[in-house]
């Protein structure tokens, strides 16, 4: 494709291979417009016209009332153009340089603009660039932003970050434009192949799209839909997207899914909670009083004559571990890092074939279940089988000073499950970042469905690592296949190089060539546990590749395609609940659960937050029974705050589209208790969205916590079980400084948060500082409710 010179000095040499720009400075009521030439086209109707030079591409716009705003600016170096046709509402030429094809159609207050192509190439189109009555940027980012294009630390932080692919940078395939009197929406018809870039300049920020038409892409075109709408709400542009979705047949509700899964339900009044402490054998197992006389029994056992269960557990215990439980034996007030230590040993011991010596056993009497698992061959039996007999042959030997095996472990654990019940929590969607702890104990997962809660495991295909690396700490459990796959699955780029996985670890495994794999793991992890719930990690994310493997050649919406066929097929096959991270649209037909929508991961580059002398240090991935980088509270830095967090600059933009369709939680390194100084905003923006909170839990951090999730719970539940799968109606501002918002739920149910730190008035209703208000109408009359996060306070923690 030719190169041709533009009007944007501030395009980059490398990128300018053929960028026919539309600057649409759609906002300008003011701005001065060219002469018209001859050839213009003009297409028109009752609500605007809009004046086209082909050749150039330069558009203006205007209003019945006469208002004028110029859509674009042409090009430099206008070329020819052949095949030109126009008819009412519509006109189509081609760019003879190019060759690129252009279609523009008008209907009623949209514009049409589609572009195609019979080779590669880019294409840049529109230019953005800030005017006087251009407001505001309403941007999908996550869950969604109000951006004033006045903000000077938002536009250095849209300029610094760079490209934004439209599938990992954007939620959603548009953005708005607040113009004062009007909106403007542009919908990306190609979320494909996408790229967008913020600049500088005088009057302020802007950005270009560019497209790339690529070779593994059989249909090269893109376009976008420019809607001209009212301005009544700052989610005006979420409303459209969400119309054309439902125009275009690919919104799905969450009753729908309901209807094939039908346990999607128990997500309605759920809080979202990771489990930690999967061992067999947890420090809680064992009274606290109980721990130094079981060890000592276990050091006498050891040192008397004869064999012994206590001597045959010094056998198979490392010498370390054994020094701790003397050490235990003869402390007067043990640690509990050293009892989690021998329990730790302990639980490795029960995952032994050969844990049960029947000389040692010979003085202790034996329950019929472990008589009858013993007489099996212990090759045979699963690692469920194999960690109960041990359990039972460890507890009738020191039964005196520990709890019944049913009831052993952590945070997986069926005494975790009745800590949650007996405290008022009667739904839950509860995950493991793992399956390797769970087998051994499934009783886990079916107390957990009989008690109506959602159980299941965290799983991922996005890397592939060298087989070698297995049981290594370079290497993690699902990035586990066969040397075969890792030889021919990963995703290879232009360049001919295989892509790099996650941290540089391995390499990006393609969908298409995963699947075999996929199913014979799902299959074997269903057969091992009954989970109700599955979170496959990535899928959801948006980082989708066009793959040059001659063995899978793909464009990313192939990629795309083999990534909702498997998790659909997850669902469809086992009837599960399915979660992925992050959420982009394409997947929403058929997740219900969207991780870290409400609360991305956010400072993967500062090294503040792996300093570990740093007040803003995250934490290490240990202790295995509750890992500090989930657990440890720490302040967020204001930067964070300011783009992430400040209500001014949140709109729920993603729950306008899809909050009856797909429930949305934080990504699970940002749960709702990590940052201590935003507690209070997390938990009201929680409240005004309807999205349920995300904890990670073992029994010591439910013991810790237990006072403010349960009083958020009795709270958010209630409510969540009326408006959770309802429509996100409508959502304004309700005072000039963006700090009382409201929002409408099936034009029914209203929820106003105060994020100030005085009380304000909305309506009739007096609204504390830093507090919700919920009203709706039951029997005919008017009912309110109001929740304050930290009474005591009433401000951020």
């Amino acid at each position: 494709m030719l190169e041709i010179p533009v009007q944007d000095s501030t395009l980059p040499k490398h990128k300018r291979l053929l960028y026919f720009l539309l600057i649409p400075v759609l906002c300008s009521m003011n701005g001065k417009l060219p002469a018209a030439q001859p050839d213009d086209i003009i297409l028109s109707n009752e609500f605007w016209s809009v004046r086209i030079s082909p050749e150039t591409l330069e558009m203006s716009a205007e209003l019945p009332g006469g208002a004028k705003f110029p859509l674009s600016k042409g090009s430099l170096n206008p070329g020819s153009i052949s095949s030109v046709l126009q008819k009412a509402g519509q006109a189509q030429w081609v760019l003879d340089k190019a060759p690129v094809k252009v279609d523009v159609r008008m209907s009623q207050k949209e514009l049409s603009v589609l572009f195609s192509s019979e080779t590669d190439g880019t294409f840049t189109w529109p230019v953005v660039q800030k005017t006087a009555n251009m407001k505001a940027l309403i941007w999908p980012r996550w869950e969604g932003c109000y951006i004033p294009l006045d903000d000077s630390r938002w536009e250095d932080y849209l300029v610094g970050r760079g490209g934004w692919d439209t599938l990992e940078g954007l939620s959603m395939p548009f953005w708005g434009l607040d113009c004062g009197d009007f909106s403007l929406t542009y919908i990306i018809t190609n979320p494909y192949n996408n790229e967008i870039w913020f600049q500088r300049a005088s009057d302020g920020p802007g950005f270009r799209f560019t497209h790339e038409f690529t070779s593994p892409a059989p249909v090269k075109e893109f376009g976008f839909l420019i809607r001209l709408g009212d301005n009544n709400s700052p989610v005006e542009p979420a409303r459209q997207f969400r119309q054309w979705l439902i125009e275009q047949g690919k919104f799905v509700s969450m009753k729908e899914k309901i209807k094939k899964v039908p346990n999607a339900a128990r997500l309605l009044g759920a809080a979202h909670v990771y489990l930690w402490g999967d061992t067999p054998f947890a420090r809680h197992d064992i009274p606290g009083a109980k721990w130094r006389p079981f060890c000592t029994k276990l050091v006498e056992q050891a040192r008397a004559a004869g064999t012994s269960p206590g001597k045959r557990i010094k056998q198979l215990m490392t010498p370390e571990h054994w020094a701790e439980v003397v050490e235990i034996a003869e402390a007067q007030w043990p640690s509990q890092y050293l009892k989690s230590q021998v329990a730790n040993e302990l639980s490795r011991l029960l995952a032994m074939k050969d844990f049960y010596d029947e000389a040692s056993w010979r003085d202790v009497t034996l329950p019929d279940e472990a008589v009858e698992l013993l007489a099996n061959d212990h090759d045979a039996l699963s690692s469920a089988e194999l960690c109960r007999m041990n359990s039972l042959v460890l507890h009738a030997a020191f039964g005196q000073f520990m709890l019944p095996p049913g009831q052993w472990g952590d945070g997986v654990s069926t005494k975790m499950l009745d800590r949650f019940k007996e405290n008022g929590f009667d739904r839950m969607r509860l995950c493991l970042e793992g399956w390797e702890g769970i087998e051994k104990r499934p009783a886990v997962a079916e107390q957990a469905n009989r008690m109506g809660y959602l159980f299941g495991t965290y799983d991922s295909y996005h890397s592939i690592h060298d087989p070698s690396t297995r049981g290594t700490d370079s290497t993690w459990a699902t990035a586990q296949f066969d040397r075969e796959l890792f030889e021919t699955g990963p995703i290879v780029s232009r360049d001919g190089k295989k892509r790099g996985g996650f941290k540089g670890a391995g390499f990006k495994l393609s969908p298409i060539a995963a699947r075999p794999y996929v199913e014979k793991r799902v299959r074997e992890n269903m057969k091992n546990v009954p989970y109700s719930y599955y979170f496959i990690d990535c899928d959801a994310y948006g980082e989708v590749y066009d793959d040059y493997s001659p063995l899978h050649r793909a464009s990313q919406a192939d990629d795309v395609r083999a990534r909702i066929d498997r998790l659909a097929w997850i669902g469809d096959t086992f009837g599960l609940v399915i979660g992925s991270e992050g959420g982009s649209s394409y997947a929403a037909g058929v997740i219900h659960v969207a991780e870290g929508m409400f609360g991305p991961v956010f400072g993967w580059d500062d090294p503040d937050l792996r300093d570990r002398d740093s007040d803003y240090y995250l934490g290490q991935y240990y202790p295995p029974d509750g890992p500090k980088v989930f657990v440890k509270q720490v302040p967020m830095k204001e930067q964070y705050q300011y783009f992430y967090y400040d209500p001014r600059f949140r709109l729920p933009l993603f729950e306008i589209v899809f909050h009856d369709s797909i429930v949305t939680t934080h990504q699970w390194a940002n749960g709702s208790l990590k940052y201590s100084n935003v507690l209070d905003t997390v938990a009201l923006t929680e409240l005004l969205y309807m999205v349920p909170p995300l904890y990670h839990m073992n029994l010591d951090e439910f013991d810790k916590h237990r006072e403010i999730m349960k009083r958020h719970y009795d709270f958010f539940s209630p409510l969540h079980k009326k408006v959770g799968f309802a429509q996100m109606t409508d959502f304004n501002w309700l005072g000039a400084d963006r700090m009382l918002q409201r929002a409408v739920f099936d034009d029914r149910v209203e929820i106003a948060a105060n994020f100030s730190q005085e009380s304000r008035r909305y309506r009739e209703f007096e609204i504390p500082a830093r507090s919700v208000l919920v009203k709706w109408a039951e029997d005919g009359k008017v009912k309110t409710l109001t929740f304050t996060p930290n009474p005591a306070k009433g401000t951020t923690n």
